[in-house]
């Protein structure tokens, strides 16, 4: 089901904008050659794409650049389409959500679902991002390829505050498995799915830089030669490049993250289990002697001397494995280090 579908552009050089309207009236509004956007909100990309595109006189399948993985350039000489990826946030997870932009002389087509908002934003200011373009009409292409390189560095923001987001629940996630109490989780399933968002970024980012390398270097018919606004592809471009970066260098602090929690993990359970230890020596060696004590003939009459024996045997038992554990772990397990291990336990 098509929900919304708003125009907006330029008519005798001025600004308009109808923020909805019927799909009849699509061959009518494209048939005015003036430079015109037309933003469609749909339910499904898939069956709803072919009725707009066959409304506006677009030649081009929206399965051509469906196809494609994740992103798709293609230009067909009249027709320039594009598919740009939106980074959504999932359950638990970063998805991915395509954006179907096709262009022709002075229409420009934009086809999403509910996720893409910021390009609805983005339409609200319509008036004030169409007054600034070229009113000539012999430069149609110059107005039309801005206002393209517009809407593609607005969904490149859209998808960069999506790694915000991410960098946010790592850090939480840090914060969360060393404070100290815990609920029971999954940490693996967790840190899985943070790098998965990761990785999900990382391929729309590359995957939107390839399809921006293309518009700017392709000599499309339907995009301009003027290497004034070609530039602002290459400031996309650099856009992307640092998002790119950034992104590694968030994936690369999540593992570094991990691994230092984890170590840290690590030696509080060796600590409890060399307590343990110690305890556990203490413990054994009375407990066989006085097994051994209990075979004696008469041994009720000897309970003194045997308690005393016990007692000695735990006090020595006890400062051995002390001994050990200091002398081969090179830590004291003192009861400070008990007491604080107690306050924090994992």
């Amino acid at each position: 089901m098509i929900k919304t579908i708003s125009i907006a552009g330029l008519q005798e050089g001025m600004p308009f904008k109808k923020p909805s309207v019927d799909l009849e009236e699509l061959p009518t509004i494209t048939s005015s050659g003036h430079l015109t956007w037309i933003e469609c909100v749909v339910d499904s990309i898939i069956d709803d794409s072919p009725k707009i595109l066959e409304k506006c006189g677009i030649t081009m399948e929206a399965s051509v650049l469906l196809s494609g993985y994740v992103s798709s350039y293609e230009d067909r000489g009249d027709t320039l389409g594009l598919m740009i990826p939106f980074v959504v946030p999932g359950n638990n997870k970063a998805l991915t959500a395509p954006i179907l932009i096709f262009m022709k002389k002075d229409l420009i087509v934009t086809i999403h679902d509910d996720y893409g908002g910021k390009i609805t934003r983005l339409y609200n200011y319509a008036h004030t991002l169409l007054r600034k373009l070229p009113k000539n009409v012999d430069t149609w292409a110059d107005g039309q390829t801005i206002l393209l390189a517009r809407i593609i560095d607005e969904i490149s923001e859209s998808n960069f505050s999506i790694l915000r987001l991410i960098v946010e629940r790592a850090e939480q996630f840090e914060i969360d498995i060393a404070a100290s109490r815990q609920v029971t989780r999954d940490l693996s399933l967790e840190l899985s799915d943070m790098k998965t968002s990761l990785l999900t970024f990382l391929n729309a980012v590359w995957a939107s830089y390839d399809t921006v390398h293309n518009l700017k270097y392709g000599d499309a018919d339907m995009v301009s030669d003027d290497e004034i606004i070609l530039g602002k592809f290459e400031v996309i471009l650099g856009r992307l490049d640092r998002q790119i970066q950034m992104a590694e260098n968030v994936m690369q602090m999540v593992a570094t993250g991990v691994n230092v929690v984890q170590a840290e993990i690590t030696n509080k359970v060796t600590i409890f289990i060399i307590w343990w230890t110690v305890a556990g020596t203490a413990a054994l060696v009375p407990n066989t002697l006085a097994t051994v004590f209990g075979l004696f003939p008469n041994h009720e009459q000897l309970f003194g001397p045997i308690s005393y024996g016990l007692i000695l045997s735990t006090i020595l038992a006890a400062a051995f494995a002390y001994h050990y554990v200091r002398k081969f772990f090179g830590k004291s397990i003192g009861l400070g280090k008990l007491k604080k291990f107690r306050k924090n336990p994992t």
